[in-house]
């Protein structure tokens, strides 16, 4: 499958636009923009390369520190997803949840490898019943 759609729009004498595309192949994704400032934003999804697992790759050019891939696991008791930067000292994340309809724990981590230090980390937890919604974040 493949769309191609436009979108212009006029600002006094400026005029702005960009060029969308979207290539579909089996379990392959991948979306192209381009826009009046010659940027190239592009983003490839590889779902189901192994059960529950999706990878997505995007960048832009000619901005070369927008890069990121990707990779997304979900099951139905535990969703995980990490990513890390394109760039020389990247910045590598880390997110997960683990848990059933009424209990629920979870983290989301961030790591700059350029400073040698984490950059966020949280943690939470939370249950739910007919009579109580309840959740405590770190």
């Amino acid at each position: 499958m493949q769309a191609i759609t436009s979108l212009g729009t006029k600002k006094g004498d400026l005029f702005l636009a960009d060029v969308n595309t979207q290539l579909r192949r089996n379990n392959i994704t991948t979306d192209i923009k381009v826009d009046t400032s010659s940027n190239l934003f592009t983003t490839i999804v590889v779902d189901e390369p192994a059960p529950g697992l999706r990878a997505i790759l995007s960048f832009k050019v000619p901005d070369q520190r927008a890069g990121k891939l990707e990779l997304q696991y979900l099951h139905d008791y535990a969703g995980i997803s990490t990513s890390i930067g394109l760039t020389a000292n990247p910045v590598v994340n880390f997110s997960g949840v683990v848990g059933t309809n009424s209990t629920a724990i979870g983290t989301d981590v961030s790591f700059d490898t350029k400073i040698g230090n984490f950059t966020k980390y949280n943690a939470g937890i939370s249950f739910s019943n007919a009579d109580l919604i309840a959740a405590l974040t770190l």
